[in-house]
């Protein structure tokens, strides 16, 4: 009799689980309180990182209403920010920022970190004058704050000393939002060379 006791007690403690053929989810009988819908975030082609010459930048979020970006500045809502509607043209280092909006619902921000390190033509002979060469500028846009050729550890010291500074003319600031933050240490190990 004690068996038949605790074998029927066993079988009340079961979680009943159900199939259903016609949307092939199980239903646990167990409610978790979490629902809704996940709004992915948009994608940028190509990748983030640093080039040599201007990019033409697509972005794509499967299913939204809508996406919208800002370039250099707050993060986008959906209510601000530009309509994405083509190519985003970047010939000069910048961070694009956007969010995929669904049914009025934003996604969560994307940032898009573009460095471009155009290399200026040398200058050819004939014609003369002209005046003298501007003054160079630090190759900031690939991590290469002191000019040697190699993204290293003094180009990370750099960033490191630099760190929430902010302002215009900064030198570890790669990509010239005003600040140096995790965007510009993304470009420091994208194209890290030692």
């Amino acid at each position: 009799m004690k068996y038949l006791l605790l074998t029927f007690v066993a079988l009340l403690f079961v979680v009943p689980a159900y199939a259903s053929e016609v949307t092939g989810t199980i239903s646990t009988g167990v409610t978790t309180g979490v629902e809704g819908t996940v709004a992915a975030s948009p994608t940028a082609s190509p990748l983030p990182g640093s080039f040599t010459s201007a990019q033409n930048v697509t972005l794509t979020a499967a299913g939204s209403d809508s996406i919208r970006y800002i370039v250099d500045g707050a993060s986008p809502t959906c209510s601000t920010g530009s309509v994405y509607g083509g190519n985003i043209d970047v010939d000069s280092s910048l961070t694009i920022r956007a969010v995929a909006c669904y049914n009025g619902t934003a996604s969560q921000v994307g940032t898009f970190a573009y460095a471009i390190n155009i290399t200026p033509p040398a200058p050819g002979g004939g014609g003369g004058g002209g005046g003298p060469l501007p003054p160079s500028t630090p190759a900031q846009s690939n991590g290469d704050i002191n000019n040697d050729g190699d993204v290293d550890v003094t180009d990370f010291n750099a960033v490191v000393v630099a760190w929430g500074s902010t302002g215009s003319n900064l030198v570890a600031d790669f990509n010239h939002d005003g600040v140096v933050d995790i965007l510009d240490f993304n470009i420091l190990v994208v194209n890290w060379t030692a």
